[in-house]
């Protein structure tokens, strides 16, 4: 008895947590990609690459492909944004994946509905034939 009573409660956490796991990666809005899909992705006409960073950061290098750089520091940033095609895909680069996230969480609140964020940011290129200096 004991062992069905415990089987039955493993059973429900196990699907509890597959629930909570797929609310949260649906929550979001958008999607989270590898530099390698990203890359793939690029070479596709309707998806608009922005590279959030800083001038400076971008100096050191940023992803071939990229289309623009919107600072999300910058009291430009929302300006720029709001002016771009919402039927577009876009991707989001930063250093880390974190400003990203957040210019992209910022796109979906203003009715962009293709937003993809590059998981892990400019420090998971690896391939230095994917950056243009």
């Amino acid at each position: 008895m004991f062992t069905i009573i415990k089987n039955s409660v493993l059973s429900i956490s196990f699907v509890f947590l597959a629930t909570s796991c797929n609310a949260q990666s649906t929550k979001s809005g958008y999607e989270d990609k590898k530099v390698e899909d990203v890359i793939e992705m690029s070479e596709q006409r309707n998806v608009v690459m922005i590279d959030v960073r800083t001038p400076g950061e971008v100096a050191n290098g940023y992803l071939k492909g990229t289309d623009h750089f919107f600072d999300i520091s910058s009291p430009n940033f929302s300006k720029n944004i709001d002016q771009l095609d919402r039927n577009k895909t876009y991707v989001l680069i930063c250093a880390s994946g974190a400003r990203s996230q957040k210019a992209a969480r910022y796109m979906l609140e203003q009715g962009f509905g293709n937003v993809v964020n590059m998981s892990g940011g400019m420090r998971m290129v690896r391939n230095a034939d994917y950056i243009s200096r």
